[in-house]
This record gives C-alpha cells, structure tokens and sequence, in this order.
C-alpha cells in the first residue's frame, strides 16, 4: 500500500464516499469550491488524474461504483486491485489536451482514479494492449508500434501504486516484441523502476507482488511465454517454486490473460485459438496448491509423493495457504466456474464481441455488446475479504451491478 499522498490523482470532496479520495483519507484531494454541506448526492465533484480532468459521465460511474464498494467493504480488513484487459488499442501516442475518450488507452486514466478512490493495494491489466495490427486493421511500420508503446508507457508511467502487466497473445507485434522487452518495459520498465518490491522471472513477464501486512501474493503470468498461447516449462516452475514459498495462513490470487479451462469463453465460430500449451500442467499446479496436496495422481499414495511432470516438480503437502482465484481476460466474455473447489473468472474489459457472435462455455457466459467509449467505461475491481474468504468483482461502468460476481474460496 502506498502511504504517501499521491500528487497525480486527485478529486475534490465527494460526499458519496464521506468526501474522501479512498477509506484512508485524502490523497491529493482539492476541495470543492462549494460547501460541503451543500453538495448532493446527484452533484459532480472535480476529478484529475495526471492534471487531466476527467469527464462528468466517469466520475459519475466511478462515484457510483466507490460506493457501492465501501457499503460491501464495511469495517473488514480489504484487498482491492481495479481490472482492466484487452483494451486492444492501436491509437499512436496518447492524447492529453484533450483525451482521446474513443481511445480505449485513455481509459486506464478511470482504472487509476478507480484505484486512489478505493484505496485499492495496486492495479492490474491483462494483457492484449495490441501492438499487432494499427489503426486501419493491418500489420503496422515498427515506428507506429512503438508509438503505441510509448503512450501506454505515458499513460502508466506516474502512477504510485504498482501495476501488475500480464502480456496477451496481441502484445508480440507479430513476432517483433519478445516477451523480455515487453516485461523490461512494463512490469521492470514501470512497477519495478518506482521502487515496489515485485519479485520478477529474468523476462520480467511473470512474477508476483507480496501485500505482507494482509497476508496476500498476486502472481501473474505470462500466458503467451512459449508460442502464441502457452506456458514454458521455465514459468511453471517458477510459479511451482512461488508457491512453495508463500508463508503459512496467507492468501494467493493468480492472473493471466488466457483463460483456463479453455471451454470457458470460447466462441462458435472456429476462432478458438487452439489448446494452451501446458494448460492442464497449470491447473494440477493450482488444483494441488489449493488442496494442499503433494502427490499429482489423488489419493493413490499415502504418504503423498511430490508432484512431477513434463520436467515440473512441486510439493504442496506442507503448505498452510490459501488460493483466491484465477483470473483472466482473451475472451471478451464474462464467465465463472469453479472445478475441484477452485475458482476461475474471466472477464471482458474492453475487448467486445458482436451482437452476429453468440459465444458458448460455462454457465452460458453473458456476451460484451459494443458500447461508446466516450460515454462508458468497462473496468472491474476485485475486493477480497482474506478473514471472510470472500471475493466480490464490482463492475463500474457498462453492465453495473447486474455484470457483478461475488463467490466464496
């Protein structure tokens, strides 16, 4: 948690959520000119981020999601991270004076002042911010990738708080952006360089952020490590061995962008992107962690042997822990499901399907019309209740409470 005020967020008093930026107290605060004890709940208070005002319609949603994250929230010790994914923008650059609202990049603007007004302990974005194709749909020139680049860099590059960047299976510009530079530029690049301690793999595409005061990892992967969708056997070991070592009674959540199982979120029609290598590696991997098991087959060994395959040990018999959840992006669907006792989500973000695309998967996943951009926002934020073992999403934005999930680990 970042203690220290932050001077590139900010918002005037508010009194939907007590007239404070987060539950703490003021962070970069400019009070209203108006009283207040003046002010009503339909009034709209001044929010900037970087010194960028933010438009009436986002504060609006962001005011409306606070507080319905502080009346959940009550007086229980909280973790919180805001969401975004697949925000696949292929806008050069990243307008300032005015934002480019249409631009889905601007967006993460709202994640931030999202983030300050929850309190939230960092941010999170999944992957796909796309560098494959520009603007008019085709393989761009490298000097317009890179212009993509930076502007995702300028709009990130000031926050106070971490930000936990997993790499789509869109953010390789066809083979011209290797996993290394992606993480030396975003998770090393960015999170790393301002001072958080995130412990991260030689790549920087996969790692994990520890919360010790709430007794809480995030670990986040990089689903496109070996090929366009799949696990190396170097980062499952890695997430084996970050597992082995999280201390006794604490909790842990993992994020990526490609979901697991693959039957949820899937489309109908033939564009599954294939199997994800490794991916049935990966859920015994969380499957044992989450039972606290040691052995790969089920009670077939008494004691337990460690678990082996394709090369990848681990032994979780000894482990006191808890997992949270899976969390992904990829499928521009919404869709849970919960497999041995282990929870896993997908969710949208900014990725959107076509009304002529009906998907399938679990639970008759709820399919992401088009909205306009420059009047609605998708951004979710996890709320984890670590003593209550309880996970609320909210969303703020497009589908409101009516596009919220909360289950219990």
């Amino acid at each position: 948690m970042n203690d220290k005020p932050s001077e590139n967020v900010m918002r005037s008093v508010d009194p939907l959520t007590d007239g404070m930026v987060s539950r703490r107290g003021f962070i970069g605060a400019a009070v209203a000119s108006a009283a207040v004890a003046g002010l009503h709940a339909d009034s709209r208070a001044s929010w900037t981020v970087d010194g960028i005002p933010l438009p009436d319609w986002a504060a609006d949603r962001i005011r409306s999601g606070v507080a319905r994250y502080n009346a959940w929230c009550g007086k229980d010790e909280t973790v919180a991270f805001p969401l975004i994914t697949d925000v696949h923008s292929h806008e050069p650059g990243f307008a300032e004076n005015p934002p480019n609202w249409n631009d889905p990049k601007s967006h993460i603007l709202f994640q931030r002042a999202i983030a300050h007004a929850t309190d939230s302990d960092f941010l999170v974005n999944l992957g796909d911010l796309d560098f494959d194709i520009n603007i008019l749909g085709v393989k761009p020139e490298w000097n317009d990738v890179q212009a993509v680049i930076d502007g995702f860099v300028r709009v990130y590059e000031k926050e106070p708080l971490p930000v936990l960047f997993s790499m789509g299976n869109h953010d390789h510009a066809k083979g011209r952006y290797t996993s290394k530079q992606f993480g030396d530029t975003f998770n090393r690049g960015i999170t790393a360089r301002a001072g958080h301690k995130v412990v991260l793999s030689e790549c920087g595409t996969w790692g994990y952020y520890d919360i010790p005061a709430k007794r809480f990892r995030a670990v986040f992967l990089n689903t496109s490590d070996e090929g366009y969708a799949g696990y190396s056997r170097k980062q499952l070991q890695f997430l084996s061995d970050a597992l082995a070592t999280v201390p006794e009674e604490w909790h842990v959540i993992a994020l990526q962008h490609i979901q697991v199982p693959g039957i949820m979120g899937r489309w109908r029609r033939g564009l599954d992107d294939g199997p994800l290598r490794r991916e049935g590696i990966f859920m015994q991997i969380v499957d044992d962690f989450a039972h606290h098991r040691g052995n790969l087959v089920q009670g077939f060994h008494n004691p337990p042997i460690k678990g082996q395959y394709d090369g990848i040990k681990w032994d979780f018999a000894d482990s006191k822990a808890s997992f949270v959840g899976g969390f992904f992006g990829h499928t521009h669907l919404e869709a849970n499901m919960q497999i041995d006792g282990v929870n896993w989500v997908t969710r949208p973000g900014y990725g959107t399907v076509p009304a002529d695309c009906p998907c399938m998967g679990a639970r008759d996943p709820k399919c992401v019309w088009e909205f306009k951009r420059s009047k609605d926002m998708m951004i979710d934020l996890v709320a984890v209740k670590p003593e209550k073992r309880v996970v609320h999403v909210f969303r703020f934005g497009y589908g409101g409470p009516e596009s919220e999930l909360e289950y219990k680990y």
